[in-house]
């Protein structure tokens, strides 16, 4: 029996630790999350291919599942694609917000011979621009950012259902399906977010207790690999959902 996203959400959550071998095929999957924080982009790019498996998956008509890890190729392959796309959607607003702390900080230790100077005037007046060009690239770049992540997953989807690159960008094709299926793309995006909450907030007090921060590297690999995996099958379930009504219309 296929489901929905409201008519199981228990299953949806529980799908990771469920099925044959889910222990080992989860356990693979965190030690690639972990290796992130020593090799840089690679191992992820692993998890994101196997993300990508599991929405094709779920897509052409399966029930959410940890597939076999296999055919490493293709999963490379796939999370290189996968990590094109995001990085196309999140660029811009990601290069005007590093760009505009760049020239604050840049300008900041350009004032300090105006202080040793003695002239505040100067030192005042330049240091209102470099905040006001920090605060602006802030808003302009986080504003970008959101524009960008909002439909980033119909993207995906539909990059996924054609096994295309271009897909991605066909913006017409997929915003059509956003918007025929927006109640549920908008509970499939709460459900993520407050998953992505969840982990922020528990990150954030290992942060500050300090004596505990060193766990973060260690709690990020399960967690960040769980939410990758329900947010692949939440946003297949959207696309699915779609395709077979397209069909039965």
């Amino acid at each position: 029996m296929h489901r929905d996203i409201l008519s199981d959400l228990k299953f949806l959550f529980r799908f990771p630790f469920q099925g044959p071998d889910w222990v080992n095929r989860f356990i693979i999957g965190c030690a690639l999350y972990f290796a992130g924080w020593v090799i840089p982009i690679v191992p992820v790019l692993f998890v994101f291919g196997y993300a990508v498996e599991v929405m094709r998956r779920v897509i052409q008509g399966e029930e959410p599942g940890l597939p076999l890890w296999q055919d490493w190729g293709r999963l490379f392959v796939s999370g290189l694609r996968a990590f094109a796309v995001a990085l196309v959607y999140l660029l811009p607003g990601t290069l005007i917000w590093l760009g505009g702390f760049a020239i604050y900080m840049v300008g900041s230790f350009g004032l300090i011979p105006f202080a040793e100077r003695q002239q505040p005037d100067v030192f005042f007046m330049a240091f209102i621009v470099l905040m006001a060009i920090c605060l602006l690239s802030f808003f302009v770049g986080s504003l970008l950012l959101f524009l960008g992540v909002i439909p980033l997953p119909a993207a995906m989807a539909h990059f996924v259902a054609e096994d295309r690159l271009g897909a991605a960008f066909q913006v017409r094709r997929w915003w059509t399906v956003l918007k025929e299926r927006r109640w549920e793309y908008a509970i499939a995006w709460l459900l993520l977010f407050g998953i992505i909450s969840v982990v922020y907030l528990a990150q954030l007090l290992l942060y500050y207790s300090v004596c505990l921060c060193w766990l973060i590297p260690i709690s990020s690999a399960p967690v960040g690999f769980y939410a990758t995996l329900v947010s692949a099958a939440l946003f297949g379930l959207v696309w699915r959902d779609y395709i077979r009504s397209m069909e039965s219309g």
